[in-house]
């Protein structure tokens, strides 16, 4: 496994703040957070007016699903791209188009000419532009930081996103309950501009390998390097459960749930996302304190369980504050599951195939809450939400049980094995080939002796053996071991 020079491997217990040491790579951090920040704060406020406009989960789905729909099927190809050349270019380019996007809401709203239709337009603009933006975000820390701070850079990282989760709801609850979206989205605008501007000052002296081939080629070569590597892909399915079944009552429809569940609005739906980067920062500190000594395997089968806790809580009351407490669980659940996810399998990749291996992941979480909220939203309309999200819950939980009993979560942490295999026990020598050296090496010399004892007289064999007169290459070896011994007396003598 190729990756950033160094003679240390990467240490896991390393505190994620130990990454910031680096200039480069804490200067990405910060814009990242601010950017983060931005993605979070104009994403709640886009399904709150959405809501607000149309009263209709189905219509709350369909914009998470046309805004993350692009995302699926751009983000392999700005994998492919993140392995071919600058992946700093890429980030900027992507992050150039939200700014525009968000310019035009803010314009539109303005005007008070901000429709559904349109909104639905607008997101599947964003998130064409947001497609280039995932994989580079993810690949920037290996050009960033040397081998032995890969882990702690990683972790900052989901820190970042953590930080933007916290931050943008709570600006977003206080926005959306006294000022409404309009404001939300200014400020989200604002966000996106400071940290563009940061972002531009991050240099990196990493250069792409020379791919050969198509885009196609390059992408279908990725996915043969997954398909064989059975610890990605447990990575990349218990990453689409998660978010066709957890982070998509989290995120797309939570406004949903703020109105339906609990009959709150703007002011729930800001209340509940600020639990969720409430809990998403507590397991912040966990993960770079204690958790980050644990087993892998046994931080994503607690970190599912959790989840799937924190929506039966949510779903089992109408007082929100029962619904803080949900949130709170399944902030800290989806911080868990996406740090430990990341981590393994940033670990185990190589450096070349890196931006492309980790599209595919994003494809699986980025694919999984569209389809989640579009059936879900549907079904909530049908038969009411609550009940949707028990059963999400149920089915979270019974994943975990299922999942951990067949042994797969082991996988997470096969890396960490494999490692300390080629360091404990080296490779060893081939012994049957060695003993068919020596049994040749003794027939050689045999055969030379007999040769020389056959050069010296009648005593070598022949008729006058005392073994008989038997004949063959070892019949006389008896015969001249006797000659040598008598001869060894009579020197003594």
């Amino acid at each position: 496994m190729s990756g950033e020079a160094g003679s240390a491997g990467p240490t896991s217990g390393a505190s994620p703040f130990s990454s910031l040491r680096h200039p480069a790579f804490a200067r990405f951090a910060l814009g990242q957070t601010l950017c983060g920040t931005a993605q979070f704060l104009g994403g709640l406020a886009t399904p709150f007016l959405v809501n607000q406009l149309t009263d209709s989960n189905t219509w709350v789905g369909a914009s998470s699903f046309v805004a993350l729909i692009p995302a699926v099927v751009g983000t392999p190809l700005s994998g492919t791209l993140a392995d071919r050349m600058d992946r700093r270019l890429l980030l900027l380019v992507g992050l150039s188009l939200q700014v525009l996007v968000m310019s035009v809401v803010v314009g539109l709203y303005a005007a008070g000419e901000l429709t559904p239709w349109r909104i639905l337009l607008l997101n599947f603009v964003g998130g064409s532009a947001a497609s280039f933006q995932w994989a580079p975000i993810q690949s920037m820390a290996a050009v960033l930081v040397p081998r032995e701070s890969l882990v702690a850079a990683v972790r900052m990282v989901s820190i970042t996103f953590t930080v933007g989760r916290s931050v943008g709801p709570a600006i977003a609850a206080l926005t959306l309950a006294f000022h409404g979206p309009g404001l939300a989205f200014a400020v989200s605008l604002g966000f996106y501009v400071v940290g563009l501007g940061i972002l531009a000052t991050v240099r990196t002296t990493w250069t792409p390998s020379g791919a050969e081939g198509s885009l196609g080629d390059q992408f279908r070569e990725g996915l043969a390097y997954v398909r064989v590597r059975p610890e990605m892909r447990i990575a990349f399915r218990l990453a689409f459960s998660v978010a066709g079944l957890g982070a998509v009552f989290a995120f797309s429809l939570a406004a949903g749930v703020a109105d339906d569940l609990f009959g709150r609005g703007g002011g729930g739906l800001g209340v509940l996302s600020t639990s969720l980067g409430v809990g998403s920062l507590l397991a912040s500190a966990f993960i770079s304190s204690r958790g980050g000594r644990m087993s892998r395997a046994v931080l994503e089968r607690r970190s599912i369980l959790l989840y799937g806790a924190g929506l039966l809580v949510v779903a089992s009351s109408s007082w929100l504050g029962v619904g803080m407490f949900g949130y709170l669980l399944m902030g800290g659940a989806h911080m868990l599951h996406g740090t430990t996810l990341s981590t393994s399998l940033q670990l185990r990749v190589d450096e070349e195939f890196r931006g492309r291996v980790m599209s595919v992941f994003l494809v699986a979480i980025l694919s999984g809450i569209p389809i989640g909220g579009l059936a879900f939203g549907i079904l909530g309309d049908l038969v009411g939400l609550r009940w949707v999200a028990m059963g999400a819950g149920l089915a979270l939980c019974l994943d975990a049980v299922v999942t951990g009993r067949r042994g797969a979560f082991d996988l997470l942490d096969r890396e960490v094995e494999l490692e300390v295999d080629r360091e404990v026990e080296p490779e060893p020598e081939p012994e049957p080939e060695l003993e068919v050296e020596l049994e040749v090496e003794l027939e050689v010399e045999l055969e030379v002796e007999l040769e020389v004892d056959q050069a010296g007289g009648p005593a070598g064999g022949g008729a006058d053996a005392p073994n008989g007169g038997s004949t063959g290459p070892f019949a006389d070896l008896p015969d001249s071991g006797d000659d040598r011994g008598q001869a060894r007396e009579e020197d003594h003598g």
